[in-house]
């Protein structure tokens, strides 16, 4: 599968799955019905309050900045997901790990003319097949990347919250706040991997993992080393017990 990596703040990796053309144009045509519904309704209510309104702006002009304001608009007070890609759980994310600015998504938004409403979609659909990541024109000049939410290895921040029972744990690391959610993910993913696939290289990526939280948190390798999977759990807890 396509895939991004992504670099945290404290130079942890998380790889994400890129979504895959059909999901994309599955979550662009739902958007496309949601639009044309509410575009319809918005001019019957209109003409029904006497408005007048002039035919080219009704049939031509106005579908066309409507579009772009939808996508524009939902992309950026929804963290990157329009109606479409919530249902289909995609988000748009930048390449550098910042989130998204209103001017990526304004720039993805303008895009979507020659991406999509000047070729038919034709170019976008181009572009996501035949690029390693996924991207159509918007995503190229904006630097972001459409991904896959739910990750089959991934896990989001509540199975975070489900890693055994919390109460009367004592911290024994307190420099994991430095820490951020994010980390935490890369952490309980790693762990979940090698709990289900138990082979030499998720064994070598957990102890890698350690290490290098390790060498961040300036804890001794002789902690961390001995039995990473249990170092990795605790930093777990201690993160959860300190910020939660």
């Amino acid at each position: 599968m396509p895939a991004v990596t992504i670099h945290t703040t404290q130079n942890v990796r998380i790889d994400y799955e890129t979504a895959r053309l059909g999901v994309r144009i599955g979550a662009f045509c739902i958007d496309a019905v949601v639009f044309v519904i509410g575009y319809l309704l918005l001019v019957f209510l209109l003409e029904s309050a006497g408005v007048v309104l002039n035919p080219a702006i009704v049939v031509q002009f106005g579908p066309v900045f409507g579009v772009l304001a939808y996508f524009f608009l939902s992309e950026m007070f929804s963290r990157g997901q329009t109606l479409g890609k919530r249902l289909l759980r995609l988000r748009v994310i930048r390449l550098d790990g910042e989130d998204p600015t209103p001017a990526d998504f304004l720039i993805r938004s303008i895009f979507l003319l020659p991406d999509v409403l000047f070729t038919g979609g034709m170019l976008a659909v181009l572009l996501v097949a035949t690029g390693g990541q996924n991207q159509r024109l918007g995503d190229l000049v904006a630097r972001t990347v459409v991904i896959h939410t739910d990750d089959r290895g991934g896990v989001s921040l509540g199975d975070i919250l489900t890693i055994r029972n919390r109460t009367q744990h004592v911290a024994r690391y307190p420099a994991v706040e430095r820490l951020t959610d994010a980390d935490m993910l890369t952490v309980k993913q790693c762990l979940l991997r090698h709990q289900r696939y138990r082979n030499r290289a998720h064994r070598e990526a957990l102890q890698l993992l350690a290490r290098r939280l390790a060498e961040v948190l300036d804890v001794p390798d002789t902690e961390s080393g001995a039995d990473p999977e249990k170092f990795l759990e605790t930093l777990l807890l201690d993160y959860i017990v300190l910020t939660r």
